[in-house]
């Protein structure tokens, strides 16, 4: 059984697969700041999930080291006895931030056992930041989710990793975000990378993430170029198999 629920409309969820139960990269509280507020600080537009309101998890995962993904307000009002995995880059931050606190590190390329499904973190061809991650969370029926939430290029190694997966669900970006290369180039890469992970991981079905239209304000806002999605052409064509969710229901997925 796999579900999804939205915690806020950008890349915060709650997982549910196979009855393994967990959050991830909640931002459910405050604003965001990227490095510095003159730099980049944002707000949700919509009210998040509050922490209080949280359906019973057993664990959180962080894949990406920002604040929209790694919050790290946020997750200083999250029990602490709630393990968290997380991705090269985010285990480091958080481990600064929480030492006392159980967080197991994502390795890159390798499969990593926890709570009862197994996790692939795949880092992108890429030596300086920004580095975007992708995760491949698998159940023991070989079933797959594939969260990208900055959109991901794969390489013949990595599509060689995850080659027999069956993927039940890619979660990933369909806004295009660009800002200047000297401060990041394609933050997010847009459709035409949709479509790309589409035709080669073969979903049953994908799911949009990170494609909020957030309040922001600093230099990235201001240089910054975003085509957001048109949901009602993508959802009308169906060719990557869309589901749509823009609300915080629970959505069942076959």
């Amino acid at each position: 059984m796999l579900s999804v629920k939205r915690l806020n409309l950008d890349s915060s969820w709650l997982i549910d697969f196979d009855s393994k139960s967990f959050v991830v990269d909640p931002w459910l509280i405050g604003s965001e700041i990227d490095g510095f507020k003159w730099l980049n600080e944002a707000w949700h537009i919509k009210d998040p999930v509050k922490i209080k309101d949280l359906p019973d998890f057993k664990f959180l995962m962080v894949s990406q080291n920002y604040e929209d993904h790694c919050h790290i307000e946020t997750l200083k009002n999250i029990s602490e006895k709630k393990p968290i995995i997380a991705t090269d880059l985010a285990y480091k931050k958080i481990k600064k931030q929480f030492p006392s606190r159980s967080i197991t590190l994502l390795e890159e390329n390798k499969k990593i056992k926890f709570e009862g499904l197994t996790f692939i973190s795949l880092r992108p061809d890429k030596i300086l930041d920004p580095i975007y991650y992708a995760v491949v969370i698998i159940n023991q029926n070989n079933e797959a989710i594939f969260y990208a939430p900055h959109g991901f290029v794969l390489s013949k190694e990595q599509l060689a990793l995850i080659k027999n997966l069956d993927i039940s669900l890619l979660i990933t970006t369909f806004t295009h975000f660009q800002i200047p290369k000297i401060m990041g180039g394609d933050v997010n890469p847009g459709m035409d990378n949709v479509y790309e992970l589409y035709n080669q991981l073969s979903p049953r079905n994908t799911i949009n993430t990170h494609d909020e239209e957030k309040k922001a304000k600093g230099l990235v806002s201001a240089l910054a170029k975003i085509e957001y999605p048109d949901y009602d052409t993508i959802e009308s064509d169906n060719n990557i198999n869309f589901i749509r969710i823009d609300n915080y229901s629970k959505t069942k997925i076959k």
